[in-house]
C-alpha cells in the first residue's frame, strides 16, 4: 500500500458557527458499528489517475457544502439537568462552520491489484454456484478492511472525540485504472439512506466535473432537521418526569430492551467493558433507570468462525416466495421481502440445528421512522432515524411454519408501528437516562438481525458518466446472525443478501435441500 493523501476536507464556503442537537433516535444508535459502504469500479474510461482524484475531491467538497455538518464536531451535549430533552445526559451534538472542525477525513491509497482480482462482477456472482445452491457467492475472501479507514470516528468509544472526524472517505487506486471509493461514518449522523442521499448527490456533482450533464441527482436535496423528528414524539418530552401512559403504550410494543450496563450477566464479554463504563454518568440515580431484560449474552460464542456469503435471488424467485406466502398466509398484503425474510429465517434455524430447540429465537428487523411518523418525514431527511423491532417463537415452531404464516407475523409486526405508536416510543426514549444503554436488538444463534437497503438505488453510483459499479458492500460487524438486503448489480428484479454466519450453519445452508424455491 501507497498513501498518497491523507488530509481534511471542508466546505469551500465559510459558515457561520453552529450548534445543532441530534435527534432523539440519533441518540439511541450511537454505541451501533458505523455506517459505511464500498464502491468498487473497473477502469475508468481514459482517465489519468491523478485527474480521476483531483475532480473527485473537487465535486466532494461541493457536495460537503450541503452537508456542513459532516466536517464538524460530533460531541457530548453539556449535562444540563434543567435543560430539555436535547441536554440530558449521552445526547450528541454536533458543532459546525467554527475555524476548529475536524473535517472529513480524506485518504487517497494505492494498492497493487486490479478491480477483477477483488471480486467478480455482479453477473458472475449471480450465476456462481457453491454446495448445491446457484447464485452463492462466497465472499469470505472480501476484506473490507482495505478500503476504508480505520482510524476511530468521534464517539466511537463512547468517550473521545475532541479533534475526530465523524466522516472518513478512503480512494483506493487499483492497478489498470480501477479504483474503490468507501465510506465509513458515524450512525449517529448516517442511516444508509442518509448515506445515499450525499453519495447520489456527490455522484451528480463529480459526473459535472467530467463533462457530463447528468439529470437531477437520484435522491434529492438533503433536509437537516433533527427536531422535525423529536416534534413528532407524543406528550412533552422536555418535562422532568415522563407520561406513564405513553412509556405503558411504548413498552407493549415488540421491542427488545437488553441493558449493555449489566456487565454481571453471564457470559458478558470483557472486550465491551471499557465503552459500556463510558456510557454511564459518574452518578446514577437508578430509581430513574427504566426496566430492562437480560441479554443472551451466554449463546453467542465469539470464538466461532463467521463466514460471509453473498446470495442472489432472482426476481422470478422473489415472485414464487410472496405468491406462495400469500397463498397459506392470513394476509393479503405480504410483501416480496416478507416472504423472502420468512424463507431465510426458517432455513437459517434449520441450518442452526434448532429444530428440536424449545428455546426462544428472534429475526430483529431494522426499521425507519421517515414514513411512519405524522407528519412524514423527507425521504431526504439526513440522520439515523431507525429502531429495531423484532418477530419471535420457539426454534422448534419457526421450523415447522410453514412460509405463509411466519410471512404473515412479520408483515402485522411492521404495521403495528403507527404514527402514534411511534410518538409514543419517541416519547419514552427521549426521557432514558443514556439512551445507548438499551440495545433492540441481539446476534448469536438465538438471533438473525436484518437490515434493507432496498430501493436506495446503490448500483445506480456513478461518479464518471457511464461507469457503473462492479460490487457494492455495505460495511457491516462480520459476526454471527447478521444479514443485509440489497437490490443487486443484475438487472433481473431480484436482491442480493448479505449474510453473516457461522461457519457450520453456513454450511449447512448451502448444502440443504430447503434453501431454494
Amino acid at each position: 500500500m501507497t498513501t498518497i493523501e491523507s488530509t481534511r476536507l471542508r466546505p469551500a464556503s465559510q459558515l457561520t458557527p453552529t450548534s445543532t442537537p441530534l435527534s432523539i433516535l440519533d441518540a439511541t444508535v450511537v454505541r451501533f458499528a458505523p455506517t459505511g459502504a464500498i464502491w468498487i469500479f473497473n477502469q475508468s474510461a481514459d482517465l489519468d489517475q491523478k485527474t480521476l482524484v483531483d475532480r473527485l475531491r473537487t465535486s466532494f467538497i461541493e457536495t460537503l457544502s450541503k452537508f456542513p455538518q459532516w466536517a464538524g464536531q460530533l460531541q457530548w451535549a453539556p449535562v444540563n439537568p434543567k435543560g430539555d430533552h436535547t441536554e440530558r445526559f449521552n445526547r450528541p451534538l454536533i458543532v459546525y462552520g467554527t475555524d476548529t472542525d475536524p473535517g472529513v477525513e480524506w485518504t487517497v491509497i494505492e494498492r497493487p491489484f486490479r478491480a477483477d482480482e477483488i471480486v467478480p462482477t455482479a453477473g458472475e456472482r449471480a450465476s456462481s454456484t457453491t454446495g448445491s445452491q446457484p447464485g452463492v457467492w462466497v465472499g469470505d475472501d472480501f476484506d473490507e478492511r482495505l478500503f476504508i479507514s480505520s482510524n476511530p470516528l468521534a464517539l466511537a468509544n463512547l468517550r473521545d472525540y475532541a479533534g475526530l472526524p465523524g466522516m472518513q472517505v478512503q480512494i483506493t487506486l487499483l492497478q489498470e485504472g480501477g479504483y474503490v471509493i468507501g465510506i465509513k461514518m458515524a450512525h449517529c449522523l448516517a442511516d444508509a439512506q442518509t448515506l445515499m442521499v450525499f453519495v447520489h448527490l456527490w455522484a451528480h456533482n463529480s459526473k459535472k466535473q467530467f463533462g457530463n450533464q447528468p439529470e437531477s441527482p437520484l435522491m434529492g436535496e438533503p433536509v437537516f432537521d433533527p427536531t422535525l423528528l423529536d416534534n413528532c414524539a407524543a406528550g412533552d418530552i422536555d418535562s422532568p418526569e415522563p407520561d406513564q401512559t405513553l412509556v405503558h403504550t411504548a413498552r407493549k410494543l415488540p421491542l427488545h430492551r437488553y441493558s449493555w450496563w449489566d456487565t454481571s450477566d453471564e457470559g458478558y464479554p470483557a472486550f465491551l467493558i471499557p465503552t459500556t463504563e463510558n456510557s454511564k454518568p459518574a452518578e446514577i440515580d437508578y430509581k430513574q433507570v427504566s426496566p430492562s431484560e437480560p441479554a443472551p449474552w451466554g449463546s453467542w460464542d465469539f470464538s466461532k468462525e463467521v463466514r460471509y456469503t453473498q446470495l442472489h435471488f432472482t426476481g422470478a424467485e422473489l415472485s414464487k416466495f410472496q405468491a406462495a406466502a400469500l397463498d397459506t398466509g392470513s394476509r393479503g398484503d405480504i410483501s416480496r421481502l416478507d416472504a423472502l425474510l420468512a424463507h431465510l429465517w426458517i432455513a437459517i434455524t434449520r441450518a442452526r440445528g434448532q429444530a428440536n430447540s424449545s428455546r426462544p429465537i428472534y429475526m430483529d428487523l431494522s426499521l425507519g421512522t421517515r414514513p411512519r411518523v405524522s407528519p412524514a418525514l423527507p425521504d431526504t431527511f439526513i440522520g439515523s432515524p431507525l429502531f429495531l423491532t423484532h418477530v419471535g417463537g420457539t426454534a422448534s415452531s419457526i421450523c415447522q411454519e410453514i412460509l405463509g404464516e411466519t410471512a404473515s407475523r412479520i408483515r402485522e409486526t411492521m404495521k403495528r408501528f403507527t404514527a402514534d405508536a411511534v410518538g409514543a416510543m419517541l416519547h419514552d426514549a427521549a426521557h432514558e437516562v443514556s439512551p445507548q444503554r438499551l440495545w433492540q436488538g441481539f446476534l448469536g444463534p438465538e438471533h438473525t438481525l436484518v437490515t434493507s437497503w432496498l430501493r436506495l438505488q446503490v448500483y445506480e453510483v456513478d461518479f464518471v458518466g457511464g461507469d457503473k459499479p462492479r460490487y457494492v458492500h455495505a460495511v457491516m460487524p462480520k459476526m454471527d446472525g447478521c444479514l443485509q438486503v440489497m437490490d443487486s448489480g443484475v438487472h433481473d428484479g431480484g436482491v442480493d443478501v448479505a449474510l453473516y454466519l457461522d461457519a457450520v450453519a453456513t454450511g449447512r445452508l448451502l448444502d440443504g435441500d430447503c434453501f431454494r424455491v
